[in-house]
């Protein structure tokens, strides 16, 4: 079985802390969060997908921070694996701050996704008190004490419909949850292909001054490796295959996309990318849950997160 590595990487030790914490390998339910200290308030930025993992998360956070310190927990979009331990990691009390749209997903509770995954231990996952969970509308400023983070939502439909990201000027820390993917294959089902370019080309605009980026899957990267226009020219790619007349063959564009980028991990979501891609530009509506069953095809059947995370069978 997979070991899931947590690598706690500090970017900067004193006010501000700002600290990346890098799961791996990249794969379903493994997801890079984050915090930053002020010396008044902390903010978490994502959670894990199941109640151990993001246990483990709030116990690392807790190492670098004051116990009675208040916790912001911001959430980069209203999928399961960044959100599904916002009730775990508020259990002592804290906020949430959310995209609008991701606001009624996120009280709604965790999201367990039978149709594509086998887990018996998923833990006590419970949601976080609606009262709790706050609606981004626009940049916000969030003061830690002595430390200001910016929250921003993007004004549009991307990676999901609800996307937003945050930035530390200070360390130059831009923690953009899934709108940027490094040696991960992306997931658009639930987004817009060319509504996820329209981003790519706002991150540029609107945050020239990055030094690092933390991506919401795979591991940090700076503006030099040029990690936005590695996703750009994948995407581009998804609409350029998807552009022609007719429906094209799906699982042999798939194929090519695994070749292309040999190196990603979780390759079977190239097939869903495609759905999303085709029925981006010909006007038409995609079920998701069509796309999720072509994902599942893909992977050999359902996955087994319990196999994948290293957790024992119940």
């Amino acid at each position: 079985m997979p070991v899931i590595r947590r690598n706690i990487v500090p970017l900067r030790y004193s006010d501000p802390s700002v600290v990346a914490y890098v799961r791996s390998p990249s794969d379903w339910m493994v997801s890079n969060c984050g915090w930053i200290r002020g010396r008044e308030g902390v903010l978490l930025v994502d959670t894990c997908g199941t109640e151990r993992d993001t246990l483990d998360l709030v116990s690392d956070v807790r190492k670098y921070s004051t116990v009675e310190m208040p916790l912001t927990l911001v959430l980069t979009h209203a999928h399961g694996t960044h959100h599904n331990g916002a009730g775990v990691a508020l259990r002592n009390g804290g906020r949430i701050l959310a995209a609008p749209t991701a606001v009624p997903i996120i009280r709604s509770g965790p999201q367990c996704n039978e149709e594509i995954f086998d887990c018996a231990n998923w833990g006590k996952l419970e949601a976080p008190r609606p009262e709790s969970v706050h609606a981004v509308i626009e940049p916000v400023e969030v003061d830690l004490g002595g430390v200001v983070v910016e929250v921003v939502p993007f004004p549009g439909t991307a990676h999901t419909d609800g996307d937003l990201v945050l930035f530390e000027p200070r360390t130059g820390t831009l923690f953009t949850g899934d709108l940027l993917s490094v040696g991960s294959t992306p997931f658009a089902v639930h987004g817009s292909i060319p509504g996820w370019l329209t981003a790519l080309d706002w991150l540029d605009k609107m945050f020239p001054d990055v030094r690092t980026f933390v991506p919401g899957h795979g591991g940090l990267s700076h503006p030099g490796s040029f990690p936005v226009a590695v996703l750009r020219t994948y995407l581009h790619w998804l609409l350029d295959a998807t552009a022609g007349a007719g429906t094209p063959d799906f699982a042999e564009l798939a194929t090519i996309a695994r070749r292309r980028w040999p190196t990603w991990t979780v390759p079977e979501r190239h097939i869903g990318n495609l759905l999303r891609a085709h029925a981006d530009q010909h006007g038409e509506r995609l079920a998701s849950a069509e796309a999720i069953r072509a994902i599942r095809d893909a992977a050999g059947g359902k996955i087994d997160l319990d196999a994948l995370l290293g957790l024992g069978k119940s």
